[in-house]
């Protein structure tokens, strides 16, 4: 019973502050709002469903300007890493996710006026023509983008193989990847579950990695960038 009302009031919500999201992000001059709805949109959906999220930061000797545009690398459990990460990082991100949620109506419009970028994963030159979009989107409005390297949630909770695209984005943006390590997701809502359960979930960012050292179509560079922001999401998710 109180599975079923977690959900009703996650899609009222959704509906509700997604609506008002949209219509904040299409009006000129307030775009960057969206953001203060979709963080009180993430705290209504944790608070309510007894979702418990603690965070830690990178220390300040890291130098992270949480102002400037960073490309953040995280593992990705479940569907509520989203409101999670909202919680914790202070920043206005924007996350590479799949096409299939533009179509939702008013949560998927709020996304696609916020400036969400869309990927189709079915085919491999569309997807690599938004990386493309993507990477030259950063450049010239300096958005914030949250990218899941695995592609899609994990089954166990266990990181998976890392996909490119990413990487690609963030090499040709000239960005510093921040990785993030999320924990406890996966017992909250798993993959295929429709009904949230309480728990405790634990998000951990790390100090960033520039990928602008790594050079463009080197597959010896690309390898080592992966590596580095693998073994730090390894960390991250270790710890926490």
């Amino acid at each position: 019973m109180r599975g079923a009302l977690n959900f009703v009031i996650i899609v009222v919500s959704t509906a509700v502050l997604g609506g008002l999201a949209m219509l904040t992000a299409l009006t000129p001059g307030l775009t960057e709002r969206f953001f203060i709805w979709a963080r009180i949109w993430a705290w209504v959906i944790t608070a309510w469903c007894g979702v418990k999220v603690r965070g830690s930061l990178p220390a300040s000797e890291a130098g992270v300007d949480w102002t400037r545009p960073y490309v953040y690398m995280s593992n990705h459990q479940s569907h509520f890493d989203i409101p999670c990460i909202y919680r914790v990082v202070p920043a206005n991100i924007r996350f590479l996710t799949k096409k299939e949620l533009r179509m939702i109506p008013i949560f998927g419009w709020a996304l696609w006026a916020a400036g969400y970028v869309f990927i189709d994963r079915k085919k491999r030159e569309d997807a690599f023509a938004s990386i493309a979009r993507a990477a030259e989107d950063f450049k010239r409005k300096r958005h914030a983008i949250v990218v899941f390297p695995e592609g899609t949630r994990s089954p166990d909770g266990m990181l998976q193989s890392f996909k490119k695209g990413g990487f690609h984005l963030a090499i040709e943006a000239g960005a510093k990847i921040i990785p993030i390590g999320v924990t406890g997701t996966t017992k909250v809502l798993p993959k295929h579950a429709l009904f949230v359960r309480p728990g405790d979930v634990m998000v951990r960012v790390g100090a960033p990695i520039d990928a602008s050292k790594f050079r463009r179509n080197d597959k010896d560079d690309l390898a080592k960038l992966q590596g580095e922001v693998r073994a730090a999401i390894e960390t991250l998710t270790r710890d926490g």
